[in-house]
């Protein structure tokens, strides 16, 4: 008889007022039935432990842990065992005969409490034996078949409702009539065993429900009839000890994938980066970085599929087990956390900066790109942790008792965190302003998620943490839309008259008011903002809000210790260094020619001595 997922069922039979149920391969200790067995015996362990034991006990925690080991291994053993059974029909034709006996005793036995609540429990035990390996036979057939994952969890779950159904007996009318203590202590004793092997048929069931992937491992490759081209390469090459079909099978796959790398790279290119970029030049100088970040990844992440397709081969048509399939898994999820990083890397940076030309917010950009980062790569953690065992919503759910201490030790990095969120969405400053901030004045280069980094104009990089910049006062001159700010005097010697002095302010005042360098009062917000300023200037200093500064004021100022000061005070229009720089420069020679044209000279420090007494010189010339 060919192999099938499960014994489907064995001879049941009484020893000793004792149910016992045995297999095909139960006097060699094996079968899928032998590893239930185990399994049950191992439930009821502990249901008797927690029973017996102290649960605040040091060893009792570590002692359930073992059995949960010994039950998670058997569990792990049993999708394998299913396709390596095989029927004993004599056992199950001995099996459907006791049922028969059994049914025909508990006819009789309507009258006898006892005996008929006895015999309507083994019906129950029969009756729970034959659903359940029913349903693995079931299952078995579906694999065979190439059923897809929700054929699998439909089937599971319709035996796991049988199962309740056939345990939804009531016999406590028969057993209240019952007054022998030791018959009632063994209907006990019998309820217990059906509880357990009930319980223990119900975890197996849900098992296979949340591994359901494994019964359809083999899902494509049963489309694709991969028996029938094993066959057909057994039948031109037949070696005794060697399946050359599947050995051959394997070697082709492993070399497709291995030469379909570079071809997967630029395919992958092509979808995320030629579709968009219509700029022959642009695309081109994209695709080196782009193909030169993943083609470590994607070749990885291929080879390894391509061992995994492999060795589902050399176990087809049993499933992968258990232990390589999760395996498998948690190496996926980290390649594929290190391919979409690299794709980040070059094409999402690429992507984005165009996106911050756009905005203007190049800072919010790089943070929301590290903020992907640390998503990904805790993704792929709990993933990775879910797939070796760990109870996420438990690990989940701690982080509240033990964020108390986390927070508590890395309040500072907390700290910085939350400042740098607020100095992002503060519009305090952007990368590539010019700002001041605790005595530090430089360009702001980046703004990270711990620190921001200034370079300082004698090229020093100091790093500041986003808490203390939250804390400080922040001069930023790169918010200035018009008007950099002049002040100077023009000090005059005293031999000035007021006419001269007259004339020399009003040819400064024209200038200033004429000159296409400086601000003029009309150069304001409601000339250069958008339709929406003049409605908003109502609300708020228009000017001063979006970066405008245009007065412009010529004065006498002083009489000076040695000099006459003629005060000017203005804006230029450029804020940038070189062009205000440039625009000084020129002003500043128009004033020397205004002062030179009208008969006046720079006056410079000066003092006179006078002194009493002075004897009489001899100013003759001697002889």
């Amino acid at each position: 008889m060919k192999k099938i997922i499960l014994i489907f069922f064995s001879l049941l039979y009484l020893y000793g007022n004792e149910l016992q149920l045995i297999d095909a391969n139960a006097s060699q200790n094996s079968g899928i039935y032998s590893l239930i067995q185990k399994y049950i015996s191992i439930e009821h362990q502990i249901r008797e432990f927690e029973k017996n034991n102290d649960e605040n006990s040091s060893s009792y925690s570590g002692i359930l842990k073992e059995f949960e080991r010994d039950k998670k291994t058997i569990l792990s053993e049993i999708p394998d065992m299913i396709v390596e059974q095989k029927i004993d029909e004599k056992a199950i034709e001995n099996f459907l005969k006791r049922k028969q006996e059994l049914l025909k005793l508990q006819q009789k036995s309507l009258n006898k409490p006892f005996i008929y609540t006895d015999t309507s429990l083994d019906l129950v035990y029969f009756n729970m034996v034959e659903s359940f390996f029913s349903s693995l036979f079931e299952l078995e057939k579906l694999f065979k078949n190439a059923a897809n994952s929700e054929n699998i969890v439909s089937t599971v779950d319709k035996a796991m409702e049988d199962l309740q159904n056939l345990t939804n007996i009531d016999l406590d009318e028969y057993k209240s009539k019952i007054t022998n203590s030791k018959e009632l202590e063994k209907i006990a004793s019998k309820e217990l065993m059906i509880n357990n092997a009930f319980n223990a048929y119900v975890e197996i069931l849900k098992y296979l429900r949340s591994n359901a992937h494994l019964l359809e491992s083999n899902y494509l490759f049963s489309l694709l009839g991969l028996q029938i081209w094993i066959d057909k390469i057994n039948t031109f090459v037949n070696i005794d000890f060697l399946n050359v079909g599947k050995i051959t099978i394997s070697a082709l796959v492993l070399i497709f994938f291995i030469s379909l790398r570079h071809f997967f790279s630029n395919i992958v290119y092509f979808f995320l980066v030629r579709l968009i970029y219509h700029n022959k030049k642009e695309a081109d100088d994209i695709k080196v970085i782009f193909i030169g970040n993943i083609k470590k990844p994607v070749g990885t992440l291929l080879i390894c599929y391509a061992l995994s397709l492999c060795l589902t081969i050399a176990f087809y048509p049993a499933p992968l087990s258990i232990s390589l399939s999760n395996l498998f898994n948690i190496i996926y999820a980290a390649l594929i956390a290190w391919l979409i990083l690299k794709i980040l890397d070059g094409y999402g940076v690429v992507l984005v900066s165009k996106l911050a030309k756009k905005s203007e917010k190049k800072e919010v950009v790089n943070l929301v790109i590290k903020i992907l980062y640390f998503v990904i790569i805790i993704i792929a953690l709990l993933y990775i942790l879910a797939q070796l065992g760990f109870n996420i919503s438990a690990i989940i759910a701690s982080l509240g008792i033990g964020g108390l201490a986390v927070a508590l030790a890395a309040k500072d990095i907390i700290a910085n965190f939350f400042a740098s969120i607020l100095l992002l969405f503060d519009n305090s400053f952007n990368q590539g302003d010019w700002v001041e901030v605790s005595g530090i004045e430089g360009t702001v280069v980046e703004i990270g998620l711990r620190k921001t980094t200034i370079r300082t104009f004698d090229n020093c990089l100091v790093f500041l943490p986003n808490s203390t910049i939250m804390g400080a006062n922040i001069k930023n001159w790169s918010k200035r839309r018009m008007g950099r700010h002049i002040k100077m005097y023009l000090g005059v010697g005293y031999d000035a008259t007021p006419e001269k002095l007259d004339n020399c302010i009003r040819d400064l005042k024209e200038l200033l008011n004429s000159s296409p360098l400086v601000a003029h009062e009309d150069d304001g917000a409601l000339k250069y903002g958008d339709h929406t300023t003049k409605y908003r200037q109502n609300l708020v200093s228009i000017n001063d809000l979006e970066g405008y500064k245009n007065a412009c004021y010529v004065a006498l100022s002083e009489f000076a210790d040695s000099s006459i000061n003629i005060e000017l005070y203005f804006y230029t229009k450029s804020i940038h260094s070189k062009e205000f720089r440039e625009a000084k420069q020129i002003l500043m020679l128009e004033f020397m020619r205004i002062i030179e044209k009208n008969g006046l000279t720079f006056a410079f420090p000066s003092r006179s001595i006078y002194i009493e007494n002075l004897p009489p010189l001899d100013l003759q010339p001697k002889e």
